[in-house]
């Protein structure tokens, strides 16, 4: 059995000695990382993905469970015995070494010989783009070199386990995507498996070979990017990935009814009578123009343009349909021939409805 897992590990806190109810909770976690995968930790500030971590890194002990990696149960070792190496948001890296003896530091403490040592910090620092550096000291680096040269630290020691806790938020958008490439590169490169920690969607999709989405200490669905965001198991995930249309209503004999009554229509998902989320992905609402027709079965909709934005190459139209305000993707020549207030007539094939109960 390889790679990292964990076993029903969770860890609670208190705001004073004599509280009687929990401030926070890191509900029990059950988690297996493949050797060689980068695998993120996504979700907002204060939802646990740290505290995680840091059970994991051996920084906190846990109130119950189990931490493996391979067939080596790490619940009780401590921190320097798990060969995991960390990288935070700041560098830290010794103010009063050099690059270089930074670098070195952890084939240091492994009483790895000075000269093998130094020739692997420079080699790590070559392949993070710090080579000639090795006798700066960390004040004359900028912060995205720091962060380079914490990098280098981390990997040099030939961690089993990497683990990162929001290491580039505080980089300016242009370094962060340098890192993000230089990162992912290295990771491939070495094979090193990697846990990554971060709030940005975007960060999580483009690394990732899977995700776990995090939320009130509680680790509620793990995925592929594409898996996520085509089969959110919950309007708290979708919301969350940023997924837009998400609308909430109730399903009585095959037909769904949205709550504000501005929508109803027969589908052909079979579900028991209930509340359900609607999630309809703006790719899935096509606009039918002049000389087209919806397919036949499909739901449609229809409304006014209310907004026309452009992002990063994409075209997106916020059409309001009764109470409902959906966006929907368009291509350039869809989006040229719109101007706010037209009327528009939206279609979605029922093979792209979404159905989530919570």
């Amino acid at each position: 059995m390889t790679g990292l897992h964990i076993e029903q590990v969770e860890k609670k806190y208190k705001t004073a000695e004599t509280d009687l109810k929990d401030s926070f909770a890191l509900e029990p976690i059950d988690l297996a990382i493949r050797e060689g995968e980068f695998f993120s930790l996504l979700g907002p500030s204060g939802c646990g993905k740290t505290t995680l971590l840091k059970l994991i890194a051996g920084l906190l002990e846990g109130d119950a469970g189990k931490i493996r990696f391979g067939d080596k149960d790490l619940t009780h070792v401590p921190p320097e015995a798990r060969r995991f190496s960390m990288v935070f948001q700041q560098s830290l890296l010794f103010p009063h070494m050099t690059i270089g003896e930074n670098t070195a530091f952890g084939l240091k403490m492994q009483k790895v010989g000075k000269k093998e040592r130094l020739s692997e910090a420079k080699r790590m620092l070559r392949m993070v783009g710090l080579e000639g550096y090795e006798n700066r000291f960390p004040e004359e680096l900028s912060g995205g070199q720091q962060q380079r040269a914490a990098l280098a630290r981390a990997l040099v020691a030939k961690p089993r386990l990497l683990l990162m806790d929001e290491p580039f938020s505080a980089l300016d958008p242009g370094l962060r995507e340098d890192m993000r490439e230089l990162l992912s590169g290295i990771q491939r490169e070495l094979g090193v498996t990697v846990l990554f920690v971060t709030h940005d969607r975007e960060e999580a999709f483009e690394l990732s070979d899977r995700i776990g989405i995090m939320s009130d200490g509680r680790l509620l669905q793990v995925g592929t990017a594409m898996e996520l965001y085509e089969q959110p198991a919950s309007s708290k995930v979708a919301s969350f990935l940023g997924l837009k249309n998400i609308i909430s209503g109730n399903i009585r004999a095959g037909y769904f009814k949205s709550e504000d009554n501005g929508m109803e229509f027969q589908t052909i998902h079979k579900m028991a009578d209930g509340r359900q989320f609607l999630i309809l992905r703006p790719e899935t609402l096509r606009p039918i123009v002049s000389n087209s027709q919806a397919p036949i079965g499909s739901v449609r909709f229809k409304g006014a343009v209310s907004k026309l934005k452009f992002k990063h190459g994409a075209y997106t139209a916020q059409i309001q349909a009764g109470n409902l305000q959906l966006e929907c993707a368009l291509s350039r020549d869809e989006a040229e021939k719109l101007e706010p207030a037209q009327a528009m007539e939206l279609y979605v094939n029922q093979s792209d409805l979404q159905f989530v109960e919570h």
